[in-house]
């Protein structure tokens, strides 16, 4: 059940040709997919945008410039944005270089201007979907969120398989009791993905594999005719469509963009909607990154379901601790987040222990294992007179720094200035 809220969640998914933005706000029922234009199908962005005479920045649908007086000619045109995402290095703006972020937060800041967006008085949560997220663009887009003004916490990235997760456990379950299927096209291939999730664990984990690929450039057309290339295509995306079923029970398919069309995919399309249900669409990951933004805002239950992701920790961190009087488990990290914002930062008293035990247990069935970070040359003080900060950060999915640092206690005693870290291999014993 969505929760009624007057907070903005957006969905941006952020491709190399275009982006989408999606939305949810009070004011409308479920997540929507804004139009360039209000009351036309423009949910297609260009990745690029023009300042105007005035200085004022637009998406720029790459148009030549029409022969204008001088002082109406644009300031800067930029195109490719997401290319130079990659390279990293300053843009010319017209006669201004700008660093990549600053480029990254004004076209930000015009898709939070876009029509049907409530933005103001409004705290925003923004997800970024991408292909693939890697260490480097992780710290690029955080950075350029924050400085088209989003609050750092409120700032959430994924991967385009995350964002498929979310969006079919978003929808109605009789479509995912079974497989899901993914048919993309990218890159001159056709690709089959298959969404298996495991209901025998508690929670239940889902995961998605590469199930097929099949080319269908040139190389592979060798010459055919317009005509002969449709018959092909279609036999080469049936060949597809049955690695992906093959041994598996998949109950509906979500076929992406327009390259899969009738005219040309009849057999392979009648096969695929045998006793399946099938859905085409453009929006299924920006409005996946809306609904795992929601959730992360905390305005739609979780499903039960935790998504184990390249990119996702894989154990569930934490430490037996004493809370009011009581022993508890005081969780640090839990299973199924993205390994880039996986981060804890606490406070805690010891007992006269010269250590810090943290346990982690596998999402999946497992042992928990005890890591031990010993603390050499803490101050001998008496007992829960010292005050500890640990901080746990993730540098792989399976991998976690640790890091703890003596407070002193008060106006009691300073701090001694001492520091002590421990690498974590989380698929090691401790």
């Amino acid at each position: 059940m969505i929760q009624a809220t007057n907070e903005l969640i957006l969905g941006i998914d952020l491709q190399e040709e275009y982006t989408q933005v999606t939305y949810y706000h009070k004011s409308v029922r479920e997540p929507l997919t804004l139009s360039l234009t209000p009351g036309e199908n423009q949910t297609l962005l260009p990745v690029a945008m023009r300042q105007d005479a005035e200085g004022i920045w637009h998406f720029w649908k790459g148009e030549p410039e029409t022969e204008e007086d001088e002082d109406k000619k644009d300031k800067a045109r930029i195109s490719g944005i997401y290319q130079k995402m990659a390279e990293g290095k300053p843009v010319q703006a017209g006669e201004k270089e700008m660093e990549i972020q600053e480029v990254l937060s004004l076209y930000f800041g015009l898709c939070f201007g876009l029509p049907g967006i409530l933005a103001e008085n409004i705290r925003m949560h923004v997800m970024v979907t991408v292909k693939e997220l890697t260490e480097n663009l992780n710290g690029l887009l955080n950075q350029a969120l924050a400085l088209a003004g989003v609050e750092p916490e409120n700032i959430y990235l994924q991967d385009h398989l995350s964002s498929f997760f979310f969006y079919t456990v978003n929808q109605k379950k009789e479509l995912w009791y079974q497989d899901v299927a993914l048919l993309e096209y990218e890159n001159q291939t056709m690709v089959g993905y298959v969404l298996h999730i495991d209901q025998s664990t508690r929670p239940a984990i889902a995961r998605v594999e590469k199930a097929a690929q099949q080319p269908v450039n040139e190389e592979i057309r060798a010459g055919r005719s317009e005509d002969e290339w449709k018959k092909e295509k279609d036999r080469l995306f049936f060949e597809l469509l049955k690695k992906v079923f093959e041994r598996r029970n998949v109950s509906v398919s979500y076929l992406m963009g327009d390259f899969y069309s009738k005219t040309w995919a009849q057999r392979s399309i009648q096969f695929l909607c045998y006793k399946r249900h099938a859905f085409q669409g453009m929006n299924l990951y920006s409005k996946g990154a809306c609904y795992a933004a929601m959730e992360r805002a905390g305005l739609t239950a979780s499903k039960g379901v935790i998504f184990g992701g390249r990119d996702m920790v894989q154990v569930n961190l934490g430490m037996e601790m004493r809370i009011r009087g009581k022993e508890n488990y005081y969780p640090l990290v839990n299973a199924g987040v993205n390994w880039y914002e996986a981060r804890h930062v606490c406070e805690l008293i010891p007992r006269e222990e010269n250590q810090i035990r943290i346990l982690s247990t596998p999402m999946t069935q497992g042992e928990t294992v005890e890591h031990l970070l010993r603390l050499p040359g803490l101050p001998d003080r008496p007992d829960r007179a010292t005050r500890l900060r640990l901080t746990v950060a993730f540098t792989s999915p399976g991998a976690c720094h640790v890091q703890v640092e003596d407070l002193g206690f008060g106006g009691l005693y300073k701090s001694s200035g001492l520091k002590w870290s421990r690498e974590i291999d989380l698929g090691g014993r401790g």
